[in-house]
């Protein structure tokens, strides 16, 4: 049994002086039988702890429906990190952030309009009480006083950048307490001012500091973080050495030397660091969030608007998405070696293996020819309804409904409002595409727009009117997450006249079971499913060069690896070697825009990353 303490100066485990050296490794973001290989990468570091999130929303997808399965076994990669001798922090939600979908609350929450998540609000702390009983349990057996490797565990995370409610903090605090956790609880905040002072707990607690390793912030950071730890040692609680990755935007890396030095830096203020993230992952399926603002790198004119993250999460991490270290790793392992006074080791690892396969394209499948196979529920109302509101997390909802017959002149024809990227269809035939806060991106060959919108003529006969509205990734953080419903919120409008009457079928893309196939290519600017087989050597990484499609997503033997955008700048997905066979492997890609005909696809022995980019659209 290890017992955490500290005083001014210094962590201890069982009254032994403890440097803690940690780094953020996600479990539900690599498949389970790559999570030996990072952890390997963590002790060959020099780490002694490991810092996981736990997401609420991929362990309850469903209110009351659980899983701990697989990727989101808990328990094994607890049991995984104690017998690789590494201690863990433990950040068991409700609120991660982590660029991931709407920061780790499941999206069932927002069935309730006027919830105020992260708050005290009744119904938001009845789900999340519900679900830490359920929670609980999984790790209670590892905790440090039970002979476990977990030696602290995270009350909410950041939370001082949101809101002041102390009551919502102290209730966690509560539920955690009264489930059993006896370790010492901890919070994590900016370092401004209000952060540190809205973020922590009313109670005496533990709490660490999150800022971007660049060289000199240790400095400040420890002068901010002194006025209100003043029994407290210097806890680098995130400790930022990449950045995450933005659809539409260049990857931004920083240089590895600079990372090195600031890690050289706040070791030498007496700073107990741990590295955010220290080994990258996937936002596999459809988990990858989204933020509100300016991108990282924004072209001139940009203005503050919603933008998506990506499918990979190598954040320019010290290990990378596939798990390979990076130079960042073995630089920063260096100034830890010369920091402890062992010997500097040479910049070599076994490098593990990727192979590179061309499938040929067998078959296709129309996405509206199949959408009765592939609806969830179909239902009738007077207007549309968001997801949320029929049970829907992820993935795609279609609305139906049609235009009485007059001859006029043209009128705009558009939805009013609509989460996020909406596609409309006047008689089967694609019209326009529209992207959430942009407007109208693009129209079909002889649609004119008129500030802004697209303009169809009715031609005195009914036309039946689709709009195929995707969810490209909820806000990860800050208010807007409270209003992150998905679909349609309001009724197409043609000549400034609402549009009623609606059949919305739910297109949850959990099952492509019953697809039927055909041996043709099809219509341009209709979604449509490819399909084609291959043979390959199990346990070695691929990776999806999606070059050609439009945006859309990809399984590998019924594996959701993600979401596709061609804007890049990622132009691959990453494939586990875990998920394949030997023969008869089977890839799916969904292109929501297809244009042209795809005879094949190549999966690569590397990865893409920081392909050219372009606005999205």
């Amino acid at each position: 049994m290890s017992i955490l303490t500290y005083d001014e100066k210094s962590f201890y485990l069982d009254g032994e002086p403890f440097r803690l050296i940690a780094g953020d490794i996600h479990y539900y973001r690599i498949h389970e039988k790559d999570w030996e290989r990072n952890l390997d990468l963590a002790v060959d570091f020099g780490l002694n702890t490991i810092q996981t999130y736990v997401a609420w929303n991929a362990h309850e997808p469903k209110e009351g429906k659980f899983d701990f399965s697989g990727m989101l076994d808990l328990g094994a990669f607890l049991n995984l990190c104690a017998k690789k001798d590494l201690k863990v922090l433990l950040r068991p939600s409700p609120f991660i952030c982590g660029e991931w979908d709407l920061g780790g609350h499941p999206a069932w929450l927002l069935k309730h309009h006027d919830i105020s998540l992260r708050s005290s609000d009744p119904r938001y702390l009845e789900a999340l009480q519900n679900y830490y009983d359920r929670l609980i349990p999984e790790f209670l057996p590892y905790l440090s006083t039970n002979g476990g490797p977990i030696i602290a565990v995270a009350v909410e995370n950041e939370y001082g950048g949101y809101g002041n409610d102390h009551k919502y903090i102290n209730a966690i605090a509560d539920m955690l307490r009264d489930g059993g956790v006896d370790v010492p609880l901890y919070t994590t905040d900016g370092d401004p001012d209000h952060m540190l002072t809205f973020g922590r707990m009313k109670s005496p607690a533990l709490f660490g500091v999150n800022f971007r390793a660049t060289e000199g912030r240790s400095e400040a950071a420890k002068k901010m973080y002194a006025k209100y730890a003043k029994d407290q040692p210097f806890f680098i609680s995130e400790f930022w050495g990449g950045r995450s990755m933005h659809w539409g935007e260049s990857f931004y890396h920083r240089a590895p030397e600079d990372t090195a030095i600031a890690f050289k830096e706040a070791l030498e203020l007496g700073g107990h660091v741990c590295f955010y993230m220290f080994a990258g992952g996937t936002n596999f399926g459809f988990m990858g969030g989204a933020n509100y603002g300016l991108p990282y790198s924004p072209r001139p004119g940009t203005a503050k608007r919603y933008i998506p993250l990506a499918t990979s999460y190598d954040v320019d991490a010290l290990v990378s998405e596939g798990g390979k270290p990076t130079k960042k790793y073995f630089l920063c392992r260096d100034v830890l070696d010369e920091f402890l006074g062992n010997k500097k080791r040479p910049h070599t690892y076994k490098a593990h293996p990727a192979q590179a396969i061309t499938v040929k394209i067998t078959e296709t499948a129309d996405l509206y020819e199949n959408i009765d196979n592939l609806t969830e529920r179909k239902v009738e109302s007077l207007v549309p309804k968001t997801m949320e509101l029929y049970d829907q997390n992820y993935g795609l909802i279609n609305y139906t409904t049609s235009i009485d017959g007059f001859e006029d002149n043209p009128y705009p024809l558009h939805p009013y409002r609509y989460l996020d990227r909406a596609n409309l269809y006047v008689d089967d035939t694609w019209f326009a595409t529209f992207l959430r806060d942009r407007g109208t991106t693009k129209v079909a060959s002889g649609v004119d727009v008129v500030d802004g919108l697209p303009m169809f003529k009715q031609n005195g006969i009914e036309h039946k009117i689709d709009i195929l509205v995707e969810n490209v990734g909820r806000i990860n953080h800050r208010t807007p997450m409270n209003y992150e419903r998905k679909g349609l919120d309001d009724c197409i409008h043609y000549a400034g006249v609402k549009l009623y009457n609606y059949v919305t079928r739910t297109i949850p893309l959990n099952n492509l079971s019953s697809l039927i196939w055909k041996a043709e290519q099809p219509n341009d600017h209709r979604p449509c499913f490819f399909k084609g087989n291959f043979d390959a050597e199990c346990g070695v990484d691929t990776y999806v060069k999606f070059e050609g499609f439009d945006h859309g997503y990809v399984w590998i033997n019924g594996f959701n690896v993600g979401r596709y955008d061609g804007v890049g700048p990622q132009l691959t997905l990453y494939v586990p070697g875990h998920l394949l066979n030997s023969q008869n492997n089977e890839i799916v890609i969904l292109d929501i825009d297809p244009k042209g005909e795809h005879s094949e696809i190549n999966l690569l022995d590397h990865e893409i990353l920081e392909g050219e980019s372009e606005e999205l659209s």
